[in-house]
């Protein structure tokens, strides 16, 4: 039997041999049993990788995001949710399967309507009433089905970056073709996306490439909350390391990040703050320094009882 996965503790604990791949091609197949999770990633990414998650260098500012009692309007859906996001900060949002943190981020990003609550942005109200006013409100969402609702798979790379940003290469009633062309570049080098060219389509990248593109869209929008639905699944250990720095980037150029993650260690290592979410409710807050696996487990386990 053949079996493919990402997760490399549930390979090492099922299989007799494996196989490592990087950009396609074959590196190794190695006994199961002489190999850790550290030997792995060595191999996948190419060097050691002592540290999985880049140093931070951002400095979290003023608020830049107040939401405040959103509840959403069909069920199930995220309930009475109180926050503060601040300018140049990541804050990260943990919870089971289940817990409704996607249905938070539609509910924020207006592709899922809101039955009560209100948002502010630098202290005015906004509103995201859809997908095209939260874009112009200043949001972005990656969503956490990257093949069934992020890319266009059949288009090319020029096509899935630019397509969230189309009103801006109007000329006349066409499209500015040298435009369209000179911010796909802007993608695939600020990016590092790894393509032969920007009319590849996009199907053809790996996952973490893909992501990359991504991405790069979103950002085109100028956007100031990046909102960021499992931004590294099904993506190398490698891929995902290079989303990290991505990510760190950004907010250190003063963007805003809410990610959800259900790797309680890619929270744990890329947050500088952690809300906790269950049955659609936040549960519980907890600083970087004081964040462990086991206090945020121990929240969620505490909140069920209590329901």
């Amino acid at each position: 039997m053949v079996y493919i996965s990402h997760k490399m503790e549930e390979i090492l604990q099922i299989s007799d041999e494996v196989t490592i791949m990087r950009d396609g091609k074959w590196i190794a197949t190695e006994n199961a049993k002489d190999l850790t999770t550290d030997k792995i990633i060595q191999l996948m990414v190419g060097r050691d990788l002592t540290d999985r998650f880049p140093p931070k260098t951002n400095k979290p500012g003023e608020v830049l995001l107040d939401v405040r009692n959103l509840t959403g309007k069909y069920m199930p859906t995220c309930m009475d949710v109180s926050f503060q996001l601040r300018k140049g900060e990541i804050l990260g949002v943990a919870g089971l399967v289940g817990s409704r943190r996607t249905e938070l981020l539609e509910t924020i990003f207006g592709i899922a309507h809101h039955q009560s609550g209100e948002m502010y942005m630098h202290g005015k109200k906004v509103e995201n009433k859809d997908a095209k006013t939260a874009i112009k409100n200043g949001f972005a969402l990656l969503t956490e089905e990257r093949r069934a609702t992020g890319i266009f798979g059949g288009m090319s790379i020029q096509f899935n970056s630019v397509i969230a940003n189309i009103k801006n290469y109007r000329k006349g009633l066409l499209l500015s073709n040298a435009k369209m062309k000179e911010d796909t570049k802007w993608v695939i080098d600020s990016m590092h996306v790894k393509t032969p060219s920007q009319k590849t389509h996009i199907r053809t990248l790996s996952g973490g490439n893909q992501q990359k593109v991504i991405l790069g869209r979103w950002l085109l929008t100028k956007p100031e909350v990046l909102l960021l639905d499992e931004p590294t699944r099904g993506i190398d250990v490698g891929a995902k390391y290079e989303i990290y720095c991505i990510i760190n980037d950004l907010v250190a150029a003063g963007k805003s990040v809410i990610m959800i993650s259900s790797e309680l260690p890619e929270v744990l290592g890329m947050s500088d703050r952690i809300y906790i979410m269950n049955e659609g409710k936040f549960v519980g807050e907890v600083g970087k320094e004081e964040a462990t696996s086991e206090l945020i487990m121990s929240k969620i386990v505490k909140s069920g009882k209590g329901a």
